[in-house]
């Protein structure tokens, strides 16, 4: 189960495009497979910084500017 646990708006995602916003979230998930895609989150998008805290597996992952989640600097998802 995925929790938007804080997010801090950056910018709109376009001019044009006023309803999606991008942010830097901090998230809790139960396991690594439940690792957001950037933009999965219904109006959002995930910026690089966002984190996400895997419970049941106690580790930390964070977003990188490539899309994809890291977990001390070894690629996850």
């Amino acid at each position: 189960m995925l929790t938007l646990r804080n997010e801090h708006f950056i910018r709109f995602a376009n001019e044009f495009d006023m309803g999606t916003l991008i942010i830097r979230a901090e998230i809790d998930i139960d396991t690594a497979d439940e690792l957001p895609e950037a933009d999965s989150i219904s109006g959002k998008i995930l910026h690089q910084g966002s984190t996400a805290l895997i419970i049941k597996e106690g580790r930390i992952a964070m977003l990188s500017g490539d899309g994809h989640w890291y977990i001390n600097g070894e690629m996850i998802k």
